[in-house]
């Protein structure tokens, strides 16, 4: 409280504070010690006066003479305070009383005791006392004389009151003093206090005044309050600061008059730099705009020639070429689609640096995309026989709006990155709703694969520009370590992030997310009738890929059971049969190491049998293999995974819903028929000013088995819509005269009552955004120059729904041999459809495979005897891989199994009993080879 108050006030605290405490303390003390005191005399008095009367009393009792006692009572009020006075026998009788009535707080009996005794009522005070006769008196009645014994007797009791009125009367004086004192001791401090707080403030106010001056400018002004002590050395301290403040005022107004008139030359400056700066910027714009331009144009530049070399590069190889040819073409081929790949990634990167990636917002079909993605990139993960896997949790949103082709970009990125990394297991893509907050949803997918993890180190490593977690990886596999950062980049803009959860040697899980709204309306309306009471069984070794087979079956509303092996299939398939239900179907999928073309022969026989329908899902590099063997039969076809919804919807649906009502004449040949279904010859327009984009452009489309009508410019492109009805339109962007754009508004002025012809546009452009004009010009969609097969298959199969396939060789596609069942030792016919029906180089192979064949023999047998399993391991790989490209489908076969169970023992060592069998196959079909080297070296 003291702390906010003035000097005044707390001079006026401290003076009065301890002096009204102190005052106050003494005077209740002596006061309250004077107020007992009277009291006390009070009592002394009354005492002193019934001494006096118990003599008198005594003697007037033992005479019993009644009216001498009472002139007795009545004189003792005569004593100062005697206000009544009673005299009482010992029978306790009232033998006189004078004055007014005893007041008795209480009742009467209670005073008559053998002690003196005393009460103090609120206006007087009572004292009873006891008169006894005293032993030496001889007595007048023998009823109050001694007894024998010399005790005393009593006699009597005296009661008298005395008034205290006088003495309230001098406590209420004593009160009145002490006050009075206390009042003027109070007052004279009261006084001094003023007096000193004046002497103190008076001198502390001029100072204050002096500093309020000194704060509104007036440095001129001096404090002299003539006082010393403490209030001297604050005058002598303000006085000397105020000085100083005075000459810093002074020095500072000096060098803000220096500093002005250099700021007014920093600003002269600086507006000429501002005007040099605006000319540098409106040049650097130019030079922007100009380097747009250049980039835009060296990409055509760039990309025409490279879809040259690569297209061309495809169908040299399909020509037959020696080795050293078929190895010069194989490296130009890898060399170009390298150089399109770094290329496409400086652009993008370039790109979204800048500022100039717009993203769409269209429809999305998520599970459409995530197939697209995982069905191009099949073939490289099918060579190093690797699954892949798409998983789509039934509560993902399937419909959304965005940018189809980036949310392609970044899985695709995701993907390939994992197939490069990853040499032995699988490959899982999984879709995922993360949040949904109205019509906004976050969509999380995850790439996860088993190959060679990632450090911490490395991981913090990788989102980093031009930049890779191992630069070894770089030298082997390639890239230019843009893709990770362009993913992330896309991600960021589509409101998503992107991640990494790896441990080095465990595989790794790549992830990113998106939020977009949800689509009005589906992309695509699909309407599965379901297959009421039909019951499938799905053989999978792979619980995951299992795992996806049957969600995606149970969503045609199909009953469905499981099993991860041929001998469980087998046991439920009897169980079936014995419980009196069958199976209407079995999808089972192939992998050589569990499942090898023998038993696909038993199971379509035992599938024919028991009047099953038979799909095999085989990977890319097993599909023609396959189909060889199911030409013969028409309860089961072969559909390349990684499987897709409308795929595998679209052969169970003919197997199971449309066979039955075909007439039995035309049931035969299923697989043919849905084939032919499939892949009906599309009628297909290419338009291009460029002779060689042209020709690669039909080369490839006719190779597909497309029928093509090639045009070189716009007009004759118009021409051609009005003279035929064609599925399909390749449309050059760039052309003379009339370019790709504009022959497309013409070609839909013409269709507004026709049947809309699907438009593609062929354009080398990467920074332009030439997406939006395509669109907004009336076409569908677009390629990006280089094209190859792939991208032809699945434009192709997206936009009319028609599958297109390479077509072989008439050398020997039309040679019925290899669909014979007998298998041979050596198959020249297929030697030659594994060299890509090139028969110099099938017989190269084949050469080569012998040249090695008997050291390796050898070499087995050693490292078999001395149970070297790693190193036989690695032979045995070897030669199996050397099969791969001859036509030795019994030697094949065996290395293929001797590779298994090799593989199988390295983790169960049950497993190497059966090495002795496979090894046993290996060694006779090895002679087998040789003896038919030998026979065939002796005819020549």
């Amino acid at each position: 409280m003291l702390k906010q108050q003035g000097i005044k006030s707390r001079v006026l605290a401290l003076a009065l504070i301890p002096t009204i405490s102190i005052s106050l303390i003494l005077g209740t003390f002596f006061t309250l010690a004077r107020i007992n005191d009277l009291d006390a005399l009070l009592l002394e008095r009354s005492q002193t006066t019934i001494q006096q009367l118990i003599p008198i009393t005594e003697h007037t009792l033992s005479l019993d003479n009644l009216s001498l006692i009472q002139e007795i009572a009545s004189s003792a009020l005569e004593k100062n305070d005697v206000r009544s006075v009673s005299l009482f026998s010992h029978t306790k009788v009232a033998l006189a009383h004078a004055g007014p009535k005893i007041q008795f707080k209480d009742s009467q009996e209670n005073y008559f005791l053998t002690r003196p005794f005393h009460t103090l009522n609120k206006q007087s005070l009572l004292i009873s006392t006891p008169i006894y006769a005293k032993p030496t008196l001889s007595p007048v009645n023998t009823e109050t004389a001694l007894s024998s014994g010399g005790e005393k007797v009593l006699l009597g009791w005296l009661m008298a009151e005395f008034s205290r009125s006088n003495t309230e009367i001098k406590k209420y004086q004593t009160i009145l003093a002490s006050g009075l004192l206390i009042l003027s001791g109070v007052l004279i401090n009261l006084f001094l206090a003023l007096k000193m707080g004046q002497n103190i403030t008076g001198p502390l106010m001029k100072i204050i005044s002096a500093v309020n001056h000194m704060r509104e400018g007036n440095l001129d002004t001096r404090i002299n309050t003539n006082t010393g002590g403490e209030l001297r050395a604050l005058e002598t301290g303000i006085n000397a600061m105020v000085a100083s403040l005075q000459r810093g005022q002074l020095e500072m107004q000096q060098n803000i008059e220096q500093s002005t008139k250099d700021l007014q030359e920093t600003l002269e400056t600086i507006e000429i730099q501002n005007i040099e700066l605006d000319m540098a910027r409106k040049e650097a714009l130019e030079a922007s705009r100009i380097k747009s331009e250049f980039l835009a144009n060296m990409s055509h530049e760039i990309r025409t020639p490279l879809n040259g070399i690569i297209g061309f590069t495809n169908l040299l190889l399909r020509s037959k070429l020696n080795d050293r040819q078929f190895e010069y073409l194989s490296t130009i081929q890898k060399s170009s689609e390298g150089l399109l790949s770094i290329i496409n990634d400086v652009l993008d990167f370039s790109k979204i640096e800048a500022g100039k990636l717009e993203l769409e917002s269209i429809p999305i079909n998520l599970r459409e995309s995530v197939e697209e993605v995982l069905t191009i990139l099949a073939p490289s993960a099918h060579d190093k026989s690797l699954e892949l896997i798409p998983l789509i949790y039934s509560d993902t949103p399937i419909h959304l709006m965005g940018d189809p082709l980036r949310l392609k970009q970044i899985l695709t990125n995701l993907v390939s990155n994992a197939i490069k990394f990853t040499n032995d297991g699988s490959i899982v893509v999984r879709a995922m709703l993360e949040d949904e907050k109205n019509n906004l949803v976050t969509i999380k997918i995850s790439v996860t694969d088993t190959g060679i993890g990632l450090s911490n180190k490395q991981q913090k490593e990788l989102f980093k520009a031009f930049s890779q977690a191992d630069t070894s990886t770089t030298r082997n596999i390639g890239g230019t370590g843009l893709g990770l950062v362009i993913s992330k980049r896309l991600a960021q803009q589509m409101s998503g992030e992107v991640g990494v959860e790896s441990e080095l040697g465990k595989g790794s899980t790549f992830w990113f997310t998106l939020t977009v709204p949800k689509a009005n309306e589906p992309t695509l309306k699909e309407h599965f009738p379901a297959f009421s009471n039909t019951h499938v069984l799905v053989m999978e070794h792979h619980d995951l890929a299992r795992q996806a087979i049957v969600h995606l079956l149970s969503e045609y509303d199909l009953n469905v059971d499981s099993c991860a092996n041929q001998s469980c299939l087998e046991e439920k398939t009897q169980e079936a049969k014995a419980q009196g239900k069958t199976y209407d179907a079995l999808v089972v999928s192939h992998h050589p190491a569990y499942l090898d073309l023998e038993k696909i022969r038993s199971l379509i026989k035992a599938a024919n049998k028991n009047k099953q329908y038979l799909v095999i899902l085989a990977h890319t590099n097993k599909e023609e293999a396959i189909n060889n063997i199911l030409d013969q039969h028409n309860n089961a076809l072969c559909i390349v995974k990684p499987l897709c919804h409308n795929r595998l919807y679209r052969a169970l649906s003919y197997l199971l819903l449309e066979k039955s009502k075909l007439p039995q004449g035309s049931q035969s040949n299923i697989a043919r028929r849905i084939n032919q279904a499939i892949t009906r010859q599309p009628h297909i327009l290419a338009v291009d000013d460029n002779p060689a984009n042209l020709r690669l452009v039909t080369a490839l489309l006719e190779d597909l088995g497309a029928k093509v009508t090639a045009v070189d410019s716009g007009t004759k492109a118009i021409i051609k819509t009005k003279q035929y009805h064609f599925d399909l339109i390749f449309m050059d962007v760039q052309m003379p005269h009339m370019d790709g754009l504009e022959t497309t508004r013409r070609v839909r002025e013409r269709e507004l009552s026709e049947r809309r012809i699907p438009i593609i546009a062929l354009t080398a452009h990467a920074l332009a955004e030439e997406k939006k004009q395509l669109l907004l010009a009336g076409m569908d969609d677009y390629m990006t120059k280089p094209i190859n097969e792939n991208q032809l298959q699945h434009i192709i199969k997206k936009w009319t729904g028609l599958h297109v396939a390479p077509i072989k060789g008439t050398d020997y596609l039309n040679d019925t041999s290899h669909a014979e069942p007998e298998t041979k030792v050596v198959d020249l016919t297929e030697g030659i459809k594994l060299a890509g029906g090139k028969e110099d180089l099938a017989n190269d192979m084949l050469s080569m495979l012998f040249e090695n064949l008997k050291n390796e023999q050898e070499q087995i047998r050693a490292l078999y005897r001395n149970k070297q399993w790693p190193r036989l391991l690695e032979v045995v790989h070897k030669l199996h891989g050397a099969t791969r490209y001859c036509g030795v489908p019994l030697l094949r076969s065996a290395c293929n199994n001797m590779e298994t169970i090799l593989k199988a023992s390295e983790k169960n060592k049950e497993e190497r009993r059966k090495v002795a069998g496979a090894m046993e196959e290996l060694i006779e079909q090895i002679e087998q080879l040789l003896d038919w080297q030998r026979r065939h070296e002796g005819t020549e």
